[in-house]
This record gives structure tokens, C-alpha cells and sequence, in this order.
């Protein structure tokens, strides 16, 4: 699948559709990418005569850094984002063939992750001027399925564009009979009132501000919530509730009491916070902070009260995806240079990092065929991922046999980054096991 989307066919022709090559050129577009792709270095530590430097090495092209730095256009970077395009759309077509229809075809997560660059960005990624004391700020907002582990889309935006506007500029993507999870930061009464009226599910956790009212929309009463769990001494509660006073969406309110000492945490936490503000803390919100609170449409005979947190914790898989891109990629990592090679490099890297992540796709696929309570672990692998660049770009380059490459590098992985779920927990691939099973 990688070396279709990648091939030069295919390279050339996406380099023909975005006008990145007009005529033929003396660094030729598989040469350019590759060159991107590959380059061992961080963006900071990259310069164009390493550039030029490697395209002399691997392939025979003696080209100037003068005339490299030219090349770096808007038109590139369509260029890449259409490679990036090209992997998407493999991806998906591996997903065409589903053996059994499931609850939830897909588990979209979303989440984006920012970073700050040089003041000489702020104009074309404006910041708040505030985060690292820098006026420039890009985001990623990223959004993958847990079930098949596929990258479903992929953005760099301003950092000002936050997730509640993404989430209501890209309702389109919703579809029929996918579970949403998402963070606080993307909840929005249209949001959900997108998902309710595209026929999909979401998960989440209630918004503080969202007012919570009975199905004959009278405001729920906390007190008294709050008295019945001391009463009856329960760990757990589920109400039928209606959100929003104006769009009012129907869903199922779950409630867990938490432990007394994470209480005092939320609780001291809270006063910090009020204090910096100079106000109060409620008696309303002081018994908030008493439970965890998630909202879903999906009915308690697919996801059950006992399943609800464990699956919307599925969500901190994303942030394992954003700690290896800072740990092992260092996409954060940004000096100052022409905007257009920024970007270049930037989707480059994400570009390597999507192929790797199509390997890991089936390291993990074999690795849970031997044992469906072990999987690979993300951050071993992508850590992993680094050592093979090299031998990996020399199949790619057609200078070593895949088979070799499979069976001296990369399958001896599936035993060196296999995990196991702590003991006496629950993995996540067993809570998706429960939440992904067949249709009865």
C-alpha cells in the first residue's frame, strides 16, 4: 500500500495535479520528497546545504541551495499534503472489506496539539501572545479510528483556530453509526446536535457550562442527586437528561462519585484557580467536583454504566500519537525559515510519521493475532521506528529487497515492542473488544 501511494507513477501525477512540476526539472518530485522524507535531522537542525548535500549523495544531483530554496512554494506544499492525501486514501480502501457489521464502525478521536514558533510567523500562524511568550502558534488537529488504527484526517491551522471552531466547521465529517470521543474543548451544543442528527453516537464528558435539565426540562437538581448517592451510598448513577435548555439534546447523564482524596485534589485545584481570579468557589460546583460526569447517546445495552469512563478514557491514545511526534519526531521543534520550506518539512515529517504508523498498523495486527490481550506499544515502536530510516529508505529506492528488509528488521519488532495491560486492568484493545463486538 505505501509503495503505491509513493511510487514515482504516482508522485509524478500528484505532482502534475498540483503544478508543483510544470516541466521536467532537474530535481525530480520523488527526488524532492524523498529527500524531506528521509533527512534523519530535526527541522531545527536541517539546512539546505544538508539538502543539497543528500541529493548529491543518493541520487547524483548537483543543485545549489539557491535553486532548492526556490523550490519551496506554495505549490510544494500542496504537493505534500496531496502524498499525505494519496496514504489516506490507502488506507481506506483497506477498509472497504468489513468481515462483520459492529456497533461502531468507527471510533473517531479527535484532538489537536499546538506549538509555538518564531515571532516572524505571527502574521500567517497568529498566536495569543501569551504561550511561550511567543506571537507565533500552529496547530495539528488530527483525527484517527480506533477500531481499524487509521489516520482519518490531519490539519495544520492557525493556533487562534480553536477546537470548539474546528469541531463546528467540520460537522460534514460526521457519519452514520460512528462513535465520537472528543475533549471538553470541541463540545458545542451544534456539535452535538450534528452528531444527533446524522445518526452517530458521542461520547464525552459534560461540559461545566451546560445546563442539565429532566426530560419535562426542569433544571436537575444537584443537592439532591448529591443526598441520594450518600443516602444509598452508591458508586454509580445514570439519568435520562435533556442538555441544553435552547437545542435540548436527549442523552443518557452518567455519574461516578470519586474517591475523597481526588476530591481534595479537585477541590484545592479549584481554589487555586479562584483565588488567581478573585472569586468564590459555589456550593453547587464544590458538589460537581464530587463526580465524574460523561453525556452519551449510546443506549446502556451496547455501552453499559461499567464501560463508560474506561472507553471515553479511550481518548489518551491520541496523546500517546502527540507525545511520540514531540518525543521521537520533534515536530515542535522550529527555527526560522521561508514559511513555504517550513511547511514542506513540517508535512514531511508527518508524511514519515503516517507511513510508520501504517507499519505499526500491522505489527500490531500480527502481534494480536498471537495473543488478543497484547498489542504493540506505540511508543516502543515509533522509538523503534527511528533506527530502521535508513535500511527503510533503501527498499523504498528500490535498493533492498523487501523480503530481506521484512525478515532481518522489520517482523523481529513484533516480539521487541509487544506490551501487556497491567496486571489486574483492563488494555484497550480489550475495552474495544467489548465496545467494537458484532451486532446481534
Amino acid at each position: 500500500m505505501i509503495g503505491n501511494s509513493l511510487s514515482e507513477l504516482t508522485v509524478d501525477k500528484v505532482a502534475r495535479e498540483t503544478k508543483f512540476m510544470r516541466r521536467k526539472g532537474k530535481v525530480p518530485a520523488s527526488c524532492f520528497v524523498n529527500t524531506l522524507l528521509f533527512n534523519e535531522n530535526d527541522q531545527v537542525n536541517i539546512s539546505l546545504p544538508d539538502l543539497t548535500s543528500d541529493l548529491n549523495q543518493v541520487y547524483g544531483i548537483d543543485v545549489s541551495k539557491e535553486a532548492l530554496h526556490k523550490k519551496f512554494t506554495p505549490e510544494a506544499v500542496n504537493f505534500l499534503k496531496g502524498l499525505v492525501g494519496e496514504l489516506f486514501s490507502g488506507q481506506l480502501q483497506q477498509l472497504i472489506d468489513v468481515e462483520l457489521p459492529l456497533h461502531f464502525p468507527q471510533i473517531k478521536i479527535k484532538d489537536s496539539t499546538k506549538f509555538s514558533l518564531p515571532d516572524s510567523y505571527g502574521n500567517d500562524y497568529k498566536g495569543y501572545g501569551n504561550f511561550s511568550k511567543k506571537n507565533g502558534l500552529l496547530s495539528i488537529q488530527y483525527e484517527y479510528d480506533l477500531v481499524s488504527s487509521t489516520w482519518l484526517s490531519i490539519e495544520i491551522t492557525k493556533g487562534l483556530r480553536n477546537d470548539q471552531q474546528d469541531s463546528k466547521e467540520t460537522t460534514s465529517a460526521i457519519t452514520k453509526g460512528d462513535l465520537h470521543i472528543r475533549d471538553l474543548g470541541y463540545i458545542t451544543p451544534t456539535y452535538l446536535s450534528a452528531v444527533v442528527d446524522k445518526g452517530a453516537f458521542f461520547l464525552n464528558r459534560l461540559p461545566p457550562n451546560a445546563g442539565v435539565f429532566t426530560k419535562a426540562m426542569k433544571p436537575l437538581d444537584w443537592k439532591k442527586t448529591d443526598a441520594s448517592f450518600r443516602k444509598k451510598s452508591l458508586v454509580s448513577m445514570e439519568l435520562n437528561v435533556m442538555i441544553y435548555e435552547k437545542n435540548k439534546i436527549p442523552c443518557r447523564l452518567i455519574m461516578e462519585r470519586v474517591s475523597d482524596a481526588e476530591y481534595e485534589r479537585r477541590l484545592k485545584k479549584a481554589r487555586k484557580s479562584a483565588k488567581s481570579r478573585g472569586v468564590n468557589i459555589s456550593d453547587l460546583y464544590k458538589i460537581k467536583l464530587r463526580y465524574n460526569t460523561f453525556i452519551t447517546n449510546v443506549c446502556c445495552a451496547i455501552l453499559p454504566v461499567t464501560e463508560v469512563r474506561k472507553t471515553y478514557y479511550l481518548r489518551w491514545q491520541i496523546e500517546l500519537v502527540f507525545k511520540t511526534w514531540k518525543s521521537f519526531f520533534h515536530i515542535d521543534k522550529i527555527k526560522k525559515v521561508k514559511k513555504e520550506r517550513l511547511e514542506c518539512q513540517l508535512i514531511a515529517k508527518l508524511l514519515w510519521i503516517l507511513i510508520n504508523w501504517t507499519l505499526f498498523r500491522t505489527c500490531n495486527k500480527h502481534a494480536r493475532q498471537i495473543d488478543q490481550k497484547q498489542g504493540v506499544s506505540t511508543l516502543i515502536f515509533f522509538k523503534r521506528s527511528i533506527q530502521f530510516r535508513a535500511t527503510f529508505r533503501l527498499v523504498m529506492l528500490k535498493r533492498l529487497p523487501i523480503n530481506k528488509w521484512l525478515e532481518e528488521i522489520y517482523l523481529p519488532l513484533i516480539a521487541d515492542c509487544a506490551c501487556e495491560a497491567p496486571k489486574n486492568k483492563q488494555s484497550h484493545y480489550e475495552t474495544l473488544k467489548i465496545n467494537i463486538k458484532p451486532l446481534s
